[in-house]
């Protein structure tokens, strides 16, 4: 008997307790049904985290799984198994596939946002909106006041050529710090760069505004690059999650994401920029390089704890770090505010 279906890419997410019943979106769900004293750490998989080769499946939490991308949790006379869910084609038009799932967003009766960034997809999906006539769709884009980090200017200039006055959000790194702990404590795994963080102090203001649906162009690269660590997607949406706003992206709607894999494998997404010249999207876009958006160093305060750290190291069976890397500093921290949130560590 199937119990869930995960999208491809793993945009959602579904956890289980492999030999039990419990099951749940999060990690805490699941930990809920489980006794106390079976808690314990999945020493192999903390260590997949920062090696950055993940053990699929695999969580921080030893004996709890979570579903793999594209695939299905079955129940069986042995407990709970996941296999391999196939994928059917989808035979229309891509801006038309784009289209509807826009209205899928619009026709909801909630207010509805587009989260701008500087690059190509959400710009596409903004040209799309105004296609549609949806012109009361606001942009926000959200500017860190962080040197070298953000794509403030280009988002900006996206949005002035194609008519709409965005609403720009201003955060600075002590934003990220504070919001780190409530960010892990819904993320509950670890990180090596806290980019997914300017996600929930993005649905934060929203939320502030009444948003209820962000439109985003999440998802796109993934697709086109074939990417299924679901090491980022699934990070955006329970953020956005924890704020009070869903996450809605249209590049990872199941008929969109079938037609894109009836193309090769293609890193530089040359259907959308075809695409995107078609609809008066930015030539700076449409013909430019994709740019890779990471957070420089950020000052992590209480949460690098080197003594801590160092103790968790070796209950790990591992020499304490050096914490001189900022990956291998971001990755400790964040593991221990994972666990603490979790209530795994005593």
């Amino acid at each position: 008997m199937i119990l869930w279906r995960r999208d491809p890419f793993g945009f959602t997410r579904q956890f289980y307790q492999y030999a039990g019943k419990a099951l749940g979106e999060s990690l805490r769900d699941v930990l809920r049904e489980c006794p106390k004293e079976n808690w314990a750490i999945d020493v192999q998989a903390v260590a997949g985290y920062r090696s950055g080769r993940r053990l699929r499946g695999r969580t921080v939490v030893r004996g709890v799984h979570e579903v793999p991308p594209g695939h299905v949790l079955l129940r069986s006379a042995q407990g709970l198994c996941t296999r391999e869910d196939p994928i059917m084609p989808a035979r229309a038009r891509l801006d038309e596939l784009l289209g509807a799932a826009l209205r899928v967003a619009l026709e909801r009766g909630r207010r509805v946002a587009l989260a701008l960034s500087g690059g190509l997809d959400s710009a596409l999906l903004l040209a799309l909106l105004r296609a549609l006539g949806a012109h009361e769709v606001p942009a926000y884009i959200l500017a860190a006041d962080i040197p070298g980090y953000g794509e403030l200017p280009e988002a900006l200039d996206s949005a002035q050529r194609l008519g709409v006055t965005p609403i720009v959000v201003r955060v600075d790194a002590q934003a990220f710090t504070r919001a780190l702990p409530q960010a892990m404590a819904h993320i509950q795994e670890p990180l090596y760069n806290l980019h997914p963080v300017a996600k929930l102090l993005l649905a934060q203001a929203m939320r502030r505004d009444g948003i209820e649906w962000a439109i985003s162009g999440d998802g796109a690269d993934q697709v086109l690059g074939r990417d299924r660590s679901a090491d980022y997607l699934p990070l955006a949406r329970v953020l956005f999650s924890a704020a009070g706003v869903t996450l809605h992206a249209p590049f990872l709607d199941s008929a969109v994401v079938a037609h894109l894999l009836s193309y090769p494998p293609d890193a530089d997404k040359r259907c959308l920029r075809e695409l995107a010249a078609r609809y008066g999207v930015p030539s700076r876009l449409v013909a430019g390089p994709k740019r890779r958006t990471m957070t420089p160093p950020l000052p992590l305060g209480g949460l690098l704890d080197g003594e801590r750290i160092g103790a968790l190291a070796q209950r790990l069976g591992e020499t304490p770090p050096a914490l001189t890397d900022d990956a291998e500093r971001v990755h400790w921290a964040t593991l221990l505010a994972v666990l603490d949130a979790l209530g795994v560590v005593d």
